[in-house]
């Protein structure tokens, strides 16, 4: 099941249902893995259950979600084959490399954006 929510895109969600932290780059998994439909969920705008109302936290790590989908759309215009090139030129690499130095550094929800931002505009220079 792991493996199937990751490559899906799904790996933060999959932690959330099983009560587990969700690392940084899980947080990217969505963008380096998900189709526009998935995004497009994403980029909605984050409506915390009562429990969740109290994790400020979370909220903060779901409107970066958020941003980074809605400005990932942007990007690519809607279009899936440039979505696909992005994802694995640009998105998997960056979050292969959180994941192997995320442990060491940690990330914040800000970082995570601005890590992104970078990334994305990288790939057009």
């Amino acid at each position: 099941m792991d493996a199937e929510a990751f490559l899906a895109g799904d790996f933060a969600g999959h932690l959330r249902s099983q009560d587990e932290i969700v690392p940084a780059w899980a947080r990217l998994n969505n963008l380096a893995h998900g189709d526009l439909q998935s995004l497009r969920q994403a980029r909605r705008a984050f409506v915390p259950t009562s429990s969740a109302a109290l994790d400020w936290t979370e909220t903060t790590w779901r409107n970066a979600e958020r941003v980074l989908a809605n400005e990932l759309l942007e990007f690519v215009e809607n279009d899936p084959e440039v979505l696909s090139r992005v994802q694995r030129t640009v998105l998997v690499p960056l979050e292969l490399e959180l994941m192997r130095t995320e442990a060491e550094r940690g990330l914040t929800a800000f970082e995570l954006v601005q890590s992104t931002r970078t990334a994305l505009r990288s790939s057009i220079s």
